[in-house]
């Protein structure tokens, strides 16, 4: 059973994906660029390094720094070096970012309740509480791996 739903949580990212992109082409971003600036808008109190946004976003520097740069040609996005450390580059959401999110809030939130629509608010409850586990050992799973890596190139 659990490979099965391992098997049905990807497929659902999969769809959830492209349904999400689809809505979201017509403003010319893609559903990484929207996570990100979702994850940097909500998840840190200053101007996050790109290597925070990868640990934050479980994935690389040079795909944060990829995504980064494409948002940054569209006015989305700045990158600028740390201060006091040349050799970090923190990532900003500009305001035309924050006014294109704003222009599509009603929308994005009538899109997020659809993708809930048959599942009630007891359901959504344990889910959330389920998912939550899920989420908490997916972490142990995936710091581990890092480290198993990391000793590997040692």
């Amino acid at each position: 059973m659990a490979k099965f739903i391992l098997v049905m949580v990807f497929l659902i990212e999969q769809r959830w994906s492209y349904y999400i992109g689809k809505d979201l082409e017509e403003d010319g971003i893609t559903t990484k660029q929207w996570l990100m600036a979702l994850v940097i808008a909500n998840g840190f109190k200053h101007a996050p390094s790109i290597q925070e946004v990868a640990d934050a976003m479980s994935t690389t520097h040079q795909n944060v720094k990829q995504i980064a740069s494409g948002m940054e040609r569209q006015g989305l996005m700045r990158l600028e070096r740390d201060e006091k450390n040349k050799r970090i580059i923190r990532l900003r959401v500009t305001e035309h970012c924050f006014r294109l999110f704003k222009s599509r809030e009603e929308g994005d939130v009538r899109a997020v309740l659809s993708m809930f629509e048959n599942i009630s608010d007891d359901e959504l409850r344990a889910l959330f509480n389920v998912i939550a586990k899920m989420e908490h050992r997916a972490d142990e799973l995936y710091e581990g791996a890092k480290a198993m890596r990391k000793a590997k190139e040692c």
